[in-house]
């Protein structure tokens, strides 16, 4: 019967595979946390503004001021680093308009990444 021993060698094509599975799945993760953050936000500025719009009496937010900061507390959550100055809220008789705009780098070895984020919700006014 003939032996089999193990003297530490493995297959250059398991290696190879192993490789690209753990390069993948850091870069994925990298870049994933960034625009599942900006894609989470963007939902729930939609939300935002359709609040906004529906409290046309301005209980809930009762200045331009009071939405943006909802937003920089939702933005602040997610871990997106966003200041007053980069998001533009305005309510009139008819519409609610949002706009957040961010940018950043994701780096990963020997590549950097510049990803610049807008984000621009309108809804109308019930009444």
């Amino acid at each position: 019967m003939k032996q089999f021993r193990m003297h530490g060698r493995i297959n250059i094509g398991c290696l190879f595979i192993t490789v690209l599975l753990i390069a993948g799945g850091y870069a994925g993760f990298k870049f994933g946390r960034v625009y599942m953050a900006k894609y989470f936000l963007d939902k729930k500025i939609f939300q935002i503004a359709g609040d906004a719009a529906e409290d046309w009496k301005a209980k809930t937010y009762r200045s331009n001021r009071d939405i943006a900061e909802a937003v920089l507390l939702e933005a602040k959550s997610r871990g997106i680093d966003v200041t007053l100055d980069d998001i533009a809220a305005e309510r009139n008789d008819q519409t609610v308009s949002i706009q957040v705009s961010w940018e950043g780098d994701i780096v990963i070895p020997f590549y950097t990444h510049h990803f610049d984020f807008t984000i621009d919700h309108t809804r109308k006014v019930v009444y």
